[in-house]
């Protein structure tokens, strides 16, 4: 490590805590540039560029006031041409600041991996997680590091131990766009939810109106019986939510309109017209629909909203929609009447190589070698879920891998609830049962549906039936023993 560049705006606590993370990272052995050392009669510019390309690490503190400094946004464009020359590393800092950063700031720091701090945060211990980022060292002692949590469902949007995918770049990129359709696929646990939420989340932060609807857990049996419930059901939560003056009531008219167009109807007439926000639908776990006796109707509707962008103009463009899913819908749905076909579905897949290592230096690297990265990838195939499990227990309890190891097919181990969940799943589906025991005994699957199926619960991987194979080692090892 040549240096080390803090980069601030001279206003509190930014430059407080700048002067004491100086000090911390020094003590410890780093150089450190910080602007208080251009000596007086300096030439200002020509000092700071000069210290940027001899540093190999960036840390920039964004807060409500430097995002501001004309100075900071020039040391991050600099910093941002030496980072993608692959000479600089960048770690920036939000100091108490979840909005939406500015245009040139967001375009060269928004797909890098943030650290928040907040004035009731320990300096200490985020002190010793940014030495430990820059360093790629573990700060003791990672087990009483009050944010090592376990998330066991859809990730929070501000949460430190978010992955970010290219996926999550190309989905933000869409909303941009004037009525954007954005559609991300991903099997069972893979991160399809928590990339929805975090859409959602950035959409208010952009001022925008925006509503997410989940399948599986927001609705129940009456409300999914029929068009006309789930129709209505959607209609009076974006009323109670963007506070629309009319009401779907004041404009339903199933007799005339039909279901489709009184929605349509009360869309266009309550929402769309009378603002000049965009609008954001977001529906996830879009599945529970597919084998419903109106699911052509209900998503040619959608399709429908889309097209109008085409033949009605600008209030229809105001419309941005995200849809998530697992399976594929083509088994059910009428080409013709699906959204699904609209542009390249987002498919999320398991972390990489460089995923498991940034996610395991979050949780203050428990594997301190590329090696034991690669052995946690053989056993769990980069499962976002899985990984996550394995890392929280390798940081938290101090386990070696070889527990780990030990213990992964244990039906009371770590992961034992997990499996025994797709065991019971199995067990009560003879045709899931059966079409999984072949591809575990290398055979392939005989039959589309149930790769889809099996696919879709995040049982399997592979590009088509004839080359499925268990998702990860874990699977293959706890399954064989049991089917």
């Amino acid at each position: 490590m040549s240096q080390v560049f803090l980069s601030y705006h001279h206003v509190q606590p930014d430059e407080q805590l700048a002067k004491k993370l100086c000090a911390f990272l020094q003590e410890r052995g780093l150089r450190v540039f910080i602007d208080s050392q251009i000596r007086p009669g300096s030439r200002w510019s020509e000092e700071i560029d000069q210290q940027l390309r001899a540093s190999d690490a960036f840390v920039v503190f964004l807060s409500k006031a430097s995002i501001d400094s004309d100075m900071l946004r020039k040391e991050v464009m600099i910093a941002y041409k030496i980072f993608k020359a692959g000479q600089m590393t960048i770690f920036p800092v939000r100091i108490g600041f979840q909005e939406e950063l500015p245009f040139t700031l967001g375009g060269w720091l928004d797909g890098l991996q943030h650290i928040n701090w907040h004035q009731s945060d320990s300096e200490e211990e985020f002190f010793a997680q940014l030495h430990g980022n820059i360093t790629g060292q573990a700060y003791p002692p990672p087990a009483a590091y009050p944010r090592i949590i376990q998330e066991t469902g859809t990730m929070r949007p501000d949460s430190l131990f978010y992955i970010r995918r290219h996926e999550d770049e190309i989905a933000e990129r869409r909303l941009e766009q004037p009525g954007s359709m954005i559609v991300v696929q991903g099997p069972l646990q893979s991160g399809k939810s928590s990339l929805l939420i975090r859409l959602h989340a950035r959409s208010r932060h952009k001022g925008y109106r925006t509503i997410y609807l989940d399948f599986q857990t927001g609705f129940d049996k009456r409300q999914l019986s029929s068009l006309h419930n789930i129709f209505q059901a959607i209609a009076h939560r974006m009323a109670l939510l963007f506070k629309t003056s009319l009401k779907p009531d004041d404009v339903w008219d199933s007799k005339h309109l039909g279901e489709k167009g009184s929605f349509e109807n009360f869309l266009a007439r309550a929402v769309l017209a009378n603002s000049s926000l965009p609008a954001v639908i977001i529906l996830d776990e879009l599945d529970r629909l597919f084998e419903r006796s109106y699911s052509n109707d209900f998503f040619g509707a959608i399709l429908g909203w889309h097209k109008k962008q085409a033949t009605e103009g600008s209030d229809w463009e105001k419309l941005h929609i995200a849809l998530g899913h697992a399976i594929n819908p083509t088994l059910w749905l009428d080409p013709s009447q699906s959204p699904f076909s609209i542009g390249k579905s987002l498919l999320l897949s398991d972390f990489t190589h460089d995923q498991v290592a940034k996610l395991n230096g979050h949780l203050g690297s428990p594997l301190n070698d590329p090696k034991e990265i690669e052995f946690l990838i053989d056993l769990l195939g980069g499962h976002p879920y899985l990984v996550h499990q394995a890392l929280h227990a390798l940081a938290t309890e101090h386990w070696s891998l070889d527990q780990l190891d030990a213990d992964a097919c244990k039906d009371n181990g770590l992961f034992g609830d997990h499996l025994r969940l797709y065991l019971s799943i199995l067990f009560r589906n003879e045709t899931l049962r059966t079409g999984f025991a072949r591809i575990l005994r290398g055979e392939g699957c005989d039959g589309e549906g149930t790769f889809q199926q099996l696919w879709a619960l995040g049982l399997v991987a592979g590009e088509d039936r004839s080359s499925a194979r268990p998702r990860c080692g874990l699977y293959k090892r706890y399954f064989l023993r049991h089917l």
